[in-house]
């Protein structure tokens, strides 16, 4: 299992836009995901969201990636732009409860 975490710091405008574009894209892209557990966090006072999604094979974050993008081609604005992430990390999971 692997876990990619990405860091987003923004304005307050941006921390909407950021919402409403997970809301829009990546949650029903995700809904019915094999594989995976994750999270949307923010801080709206702070200006921070994360993004916490594990993994539980490449296989499985392949398909979801995929997921994400034929989303994005049904919307019909693949080229509407995306919040840009502070950092991108992917970690191995080593323990879990």
């Amino acid at each position: 299992m692997f876990a990619q975490v990405i860091s987003f710091d923004e304005s307050a405008d941006e921390v909407e836009a950021g919402i409403k574009h997970v809301e829009k894209e990546v949650l029903p892209a995700l809904q019915d995901a094999d594989g995976l557990t994750g999270f949307w966090l923010v801080d709206r006072d702070a200006g921070k969201r994360l993004s916490v999604m594990v993994w539980d094979s490449e296989e499985a974050a392949a398909a979801g990636m995929a997921a994400i993008e034929a989303r994005r081609a049904e919307l019909g604005d693949a080229d509407a732009p995306r919040p840009t992430p502070s950092s991108v990390d992917r970690m191995e999971v080593y323990g879990s409860v």
